[in-house]
């Protein structure tokens, strides 16, 4: 070796050994490790703080639902409780537990009165204290019709579903709905559609003549006569006022009454329209009957009259 060579040796620094690298590496990693991890064990434990601080911790019966429909009653909103839906839901709970409001909704979708669960709103308590920290969208069933039967009545929805309970009364709360009479068969069990064609065919009527239930002050859909059982030549739908007016409504909706070119369904609204706007609405009680294929009325007189055309 050379006396320039020795020289530039002795001017560099001299590396460690290679294991003291490797451990300094090794050192280092280690105490960003125990850094990252006392750090996320801090984060937890401020999570846990705050998942069980007051303004986050509910009780099942304090969710909030948003809307009620009118018919709505206290017996029914008792059937909406998360608890009593389903028993292993926890009393308490926090708005930060994962799946809280996946769990509530599918114990919403077990009750018969709810068609769906719409959405589920949270609300910070610290960003809103106002508002409640959980909100609650529903879609409810749309009670359409009491149909009378052996026992007492029961209510089916729009669809023919039908609705929790026996009733004594065709009455649910304050609300009030038509009432099917005639139907001989069974009815399903809650929570199942009533798939007979006699009902489906007085839902159908129900459902065009509801908004004017009230105005028409409509009580009662008869089926007993349906596909002429009784009468083939009387009306298979009768629809009955209050004070006991027969509306003589003629078929049931469907290909058969297309075929006898009888009115639609909405045609047959307007004419009761336009008889209710003729007589001034003096036809419950007034009227023996209204046959609404034919636009005929017959005065309730004591001696017996010939019946009027009344053309729209």
């Amino acid at each position: 070796m050379t006396k320039a060579s020795r020289e530039r040796d002795e001017k560099e620094p001299k590396r460690p050994p290679l294991v003291w690298r490797v451990l300094k590496v090794a050192l280092v990693a280690l105490a960003t490790a125990a850094v990252g991890c006392g750090f996320l064990y801090a984060l937890d434990l401020l999570r846990a703080e705050v998942r069980v601080s007051p303004g986050y911790v509910m009780t099942s019966d304090s969710l909030h639902l948003v809307t009620y429909p009118k018919w709505m009653t206290e017996a029914i909103l008792s059937e909406l409780d998360v608890g009593r839906l389903d028993p292993e839901f926890p009393y308490r709970f926090s708005l930060l537990d994962p799946g809280v409001c996946e769990r509530i909704a599918r114990a919403y979708e077990r009750c018969l009165w709810v068609e769906r669960v719409e959405r589920i709103v949270k609300h910070d308590p610290r960003v809103d204290p106002e508002r409640a920290p959980l909100e609650v969208f529903l879609k409810f069933r749309r009670p359409l019709a009491f149909v009378q039967g052996r026992d007492g009545f029961c209510l089916l929805d729009e669809r023919g579903v039908r609705l929790p309970g026996v009733y004594a009364e065709p009455r649910l709360g304050a609300a009030k709905f038509l009432v099917v009479t005639g139907i001989p068969a069974l009815p399903p069990e809650p929570g199942q559609a009533w798939s007979d064609p006699a009902v489906q065919a007085a839902l159908k009527v129900a459902d065009v003549v509801d908004a004017r239930r009230e105005a028409w002050r409509l009580a009662t859909i008869d089926l007993s006569n349906y596909g002429g059982r009784r009468d083939p030549r009387d009306t298979e739908i009768t629809l009955w006022t209050v004070n006991d007016t027969r509306i003589k409504w003629g078929k049931a909706p469907g290909p058969g009454a297309v075929i006898l070119e009888e009115k639609t369904p909405e045609e047959k609204v307007a004419y009761l329209d336009y008889v209710y706007q003729f007589l001034h609405g003096q036809v419950d009680g007034h009227l023996l009957y209204i046959d609404v294929q034919n636009e005929a009325i017959r005065r309730r007189a004591t001696t017996d009259v010939a019946a009027i055309r009344v053309r729209s």
